[in-house]
């Protein structure tokens, strides 16, 4: 507090010293916010300070954990996967995992995201139709992703009203590209903790970047020409990384999605009729793969 502090009794009353009394007052309590007050505006000798919260935090001491656990969920890449077209607009994916036990600490050391890298060749497909319009059904080949795109790995928590909020735990960016499939995330270092009922593992795709991750400017819709028609359609439908499904529910934890493109968006628990569109199958689960460190007490 410094040589020029005063220290209130039981009541919280203090008298000034008659030297301050044409200075200024920096009043600090426990809990409360910092006032600095004129003394000449000290009204009828009382100062009111504002309650920062009810009460302090709490502190919960834990020993030596009896036993330590290491869980590793393997990532998957079977024939399921996410629509592009959610992608391109902004779509972030989440998969909560839940902490089961209040006795336990768990703690992410490892993230494997699971990207199916071969798209299809929407431009092969276009050309076809206009040489066979009328057909149902056009074979389309399978490419490589042409353009990179820059990814973000971030957490949340869930509140007592089922709504999330992010988490001040530091956020990982990785570059995906058609040279890889599997990108591995190391936490091991970092203190990647769950709350009491668990973290929400978000993944956003940020959009096309270079080689270097910067951000490219890259226009969102095209026009075409199809069967003497002129459409806007969306620019690289077929060119955007897809993160892979689980075919079967593997666990307890649940996927929800957040629609970033909308300003009233939240995140929602995903359903069969609510979910974005997928290939190959029913979406049962996002394909993360993930190692956790579990101390029991």
């Amino acid at each position: 507090m410094g040589d020029n502090s005063i220290y209130s009794n039981v009541d919280g009353l203090f008298f000034l010293p008659e030297e301050l009394k044409d200075g200024e007052l920096y009043l600090d309590g426990l809990g409360y916010e910092v006032l600095k007050i004129k003394v000449s505006d000290i009204d009828d000798y009382q100062i009111i300070l504002i309650k920062k919260d009810q009460f302090l935090d709490a502190v919960v001491l834990k020993g030596e954990p009896i036993k330590t656990k290491r869980f590793k969920q393997p990532p998957s890449r079977k024939k399921h996967w996410l629509d592009g077209i959610p992608h391109y607009h902004g779509q972030e994916y989440g998969l909560f995992l839940i902490k089961e036990n209040d006795r336990t600490d768990v703690r992410l050391t490892q993230l494997t995201v699971p990207i199916i890298k071969k798209n299809a060749d929407w431009e092969q497909s276009n050309e076809l139709m206009k040489k066979k319009p009328g057909k149902k059904s056009y074979p389309v080949k399978s490419k490589r992703l042409e353009t990179n795109f820059l990814f973000r790995v971030q957490f949340y928590e869930m509140l007592s009203d089922s709504s999330f909020v992010k988490l001040n735990y530091p956020t990982k960016e990785f570059i995906v590209s058609g040279k890889k499939f599997k990108y591995e995330l190391d936490y091991s270092n970092e203190e990647i903790v769950f709350p009491d009922n668990g973290i929400l593992v978000s993944i956003l795709n940020m959009g096309p970047c270079d080689e270097n991750g910067d951000m490219l400017a890259i226009p969102r819709f095209k026009y075409l020409d199809r069967n003497g028609d002129t459409i806007k359609t969306i620019n690289n439908i077929y060119d955007v990384p897809l993160i892979a499904l689980h075919p079967n529910k593997k666990n307890e934890s649940i996927d929800y999605f957040h629609s970033r493109y909308s300003d009233k968006a939240e995140w929602r628990e995903v359903s069969e009729r609510q979910y974005p569109r997928t290939i190959g199958g029913p979406m049962k689960q996002l394909g993360l793969g993930y190692e956790l460190e579990i101390f029991y007490y």
